[in-house]
């Protein structure tokens, strides 16, 4: 009886360089998308907004099958569609409980910087979401011995991205 192939992902085959750099390279590609939809109105926005809100999960799910060479296909589209399903229960939890955390706008501060404040914050939130994915995916990958750990790490996702939320 013959063995069968391993099932390794091919992200974990890359160079821990070349990870790093396709994972900086999509994180700014994601800023940079981030940067131009706060700056401009197109009617290309939504669909631009549609792609960034897939970089968190793609560096996440990158993250995730690093940690854990084996993950299968399914696996992988578990994670991810958990990563969607994640983002938009974060943006539920930030619409009631935001008001709270965020405080007064003071309209004039926004109008005298030009929107910078409003701009800053979004990429910065990209780039605390872009992390919380990235960490907790990859904390939820390396426990492959501990399934209840790895799924509270991947619970976790929400929570810290309201967190994120409040902190920019």
């Amino acid at each position: 009886m013959s063995n069968p192939p391993s099932r390794r992902s091919p992200i974990a085959a890359l160079s821990r360089p070349w990870f790093v750099g396709l994972v900086v390279g999509i994180a700014a590609l994601g800023l940079a998308i981030q940067a131009y939809l706060a700056t401009t109105t197109t009617s290309l926005t939504i669909e631009l907004e549609r792609l960034v809100i897939l970089v968190p999960v793609v560096v996440g799910i990158l993250a995730y099958g690093r940690r854990r060479p084996a993950t299968t296909p399914w696996e992988a589209g578990v994670v991810a569609v958990w990563g969607l399903i994640a983002q938009r229960l974060a943006d539920v939890i930030w619409f009631g409980v935001g008001p709270a955390f965020a405080g007064e706008v003071s309209v004039s501060a926004v109008l005298l910087s030009g929107g910078a404040e409003l701009w800053l914050a979004a990429l910065l939130r990209l780039l605390g979401t872009i992390g919380v994915f990235g960490g907790l995916y990859a904390a939820a990958a390396s426990r492959r011995d501990r399934p209840v750990v790895t799924v509270l790490a991947l619970l976790a996702v929400p929570a810290a991205t309201v967190l994120v939320y409040a902190i920019a």
